[in-house]
């Protein structure tokens, strides 16, 4: 075991600013628990912990869950603040667990592991990507859709390639999935119709990218084509890289500066799109659970078997809405079909329309036919009922009187006639 190879580790696949805290994590336990700090006495540290866990004494076993503990409340107890408290325990027990010498968290008190909001961020909306959209150029353009859309980390973000994305022809939203560095969970992120529009034209635009030696003229560093090599990042950088960390937080600061966005003492970092996105979760009503699913971030198993695919793609049609920036093209389609839908639904209407009016032309002419026989039937029974009136007076023949009485009472009864 050599605690170099995990210095080497962390600079070359945590994000600049991680590394960083790990390696001041690593160096303040060190001159705290052993007095001072080389990598002799981080491979000491090593060692002993190592042999705590061999022990077949169980408080030995303990020793360093103990120790940090310890080192934990003798931080807070110098004033140092919680959340800086917190990251340095992470940098130790990641420093072990690289060398499978993990640290037992079920004996290490949750004070150790709280972290607190900080305030010193900047609360991003919505509103402020818009101000900014209308400053950035294409490329500017497309890094805000897509960070607004993904929420993902400034180290993952960085690294994506021209490879990784998917059909750019398909119907939106489109599902873009990648694998996170910091916590290795995949991603079910989606991208927006107004963030495909963009990206296509962007994706034109790094086949074309001129030398930034000669502007085009050609040179040897181009071999004379006057185009710089081509990069496989999505946001290459002047060499072989992606853009490093520096260069999108002098970027998004200068944008913000050009938008006219007031910080004031908060700091505006590209992880403020993420946090838009978990913030935009919560006022939406779509829920944390979905939101961590779709950024990135680790969730329960449990709760991630209640969530299909279909519902996050519901979610995420969501909340584009409320974080459109161009004018929710989401939104368009939706009334489009609508419209649509409503014409169609009117044409129907009339056809049946037509007919109901037809059938009634029909059923009127059918009524004035009975009214005609309705009008001739009463005159009939008019004359009958005359003529039964007549057959009251006495007659000859007993049973031709009670017959006529008899059916003048059913006529009356049905109220052809009067009983006057």
């Amino acid at each position: 075991m050599n605690a170099q190879e995990f210095l080497t580790y962390i600079a070359e696949s945590k994000a600049k600013n991680t590394a960083k805290s790990y390696r001041n994590g690593l160096r303040h336990f060190a001159e705290w628990h052993k007095k001072s700090y080389s990598m002799e006495m981080l491979n000491e540290i090593l060692q002993e912990r190592k042999d705590s866990l061999q022990s077949e004494n169980p408080q030995e076993k303990r020793k360093f869950e103990r120790l940090v503990e310890k080192w934990h409340r003798s931080q807070v107890d110098n004033k140092e603040s919680v959340n800086t408290a917190r990251n340095r325990y992470v940098a130790i027990a990641q420093f072990f667990k690289f060398f499978d010498l993990d640290l037992n968290a079920a004996f290490i008190p949750s004070e150790v592991k709280k972290t607190k909001i900080s305030e010193d961020d900047y609360p991003l909306t919505v509103e402020d990507v818009r101000a900014m959209y209308q400053t950035a150029d294409l490329r500017g353009r497309a890094i805000l859709l897509m960070a607004k859309d993904l929420g993902l980390r400034l180290n993952d973000f960085r690294w994506l390639t021209v490879k990784q994305l998917p059909n750019l022809d398909a119907e939106p939203p489109i599902p873009f999935n990648v694998e996170t560095g910091k916590e290795h969970v995949q991603t079910k992120g989606f991208l927006s119709a107004e963030t495909v529009q963009v990206l296509k034209a962007y994706k034109e635009t790094l086949k074309e990218r001129q030398c930034s030696y000669c502007r085009g003229r050609g040179c040897k560093k181009c071999g004379g084509t006057g185009k710089r090599p081509e990069s496989p990042y999505l946001w290459p950088s002047n060499g072989t890289h992606p853009l490093d960390e520096d260069s999108f937080g002098l970027w998004l600061k200068n944008l913000a500066k050009k938008a006219g966005i007031r910080t004031g003492n908060q700091r505006l970092t590209f992880h403020c799109f993420r946090r838009l996105v978990m913030r935009a979760a919560i006022e939406t009503g779509v829920g944390l659970t979905a939101a961590k699913l779709m950024v990135g971030k680790a969730v329960a198993k449990s709760d991630e078997t209640y969530i299909a695919k279909a519902k996050l793609d519901e979610a995420f049609k969501k909340l584009s809405k409320y974080l459109s920036v161009t004018g929710a093209e989401e939104d368009k389609k939706p009334l489009q079909e609508m419209v649509v839908q409503q014409e169609t639904e009117i044409t129907n209407l009339r056809s049946r329309l037509d007919i109901v009016v037809k059938a009634g032309e029909k059923s009127r002419e059918e009524l004035d036919e009975m009214r005609q026989q309705l009008s001739s039937l009463t005159s009939q029974v008019g004359q009958l009922t005359s003529r039964l009136r007549m057959m009251r007076a006495p007659i000859p023949g007993k049973e031709a009187r009670e017959a006529g009485e008899k059916v003048l009472r059913q006529l009356e009864k049905e109220g052809y006639v009067s009983e006057k």
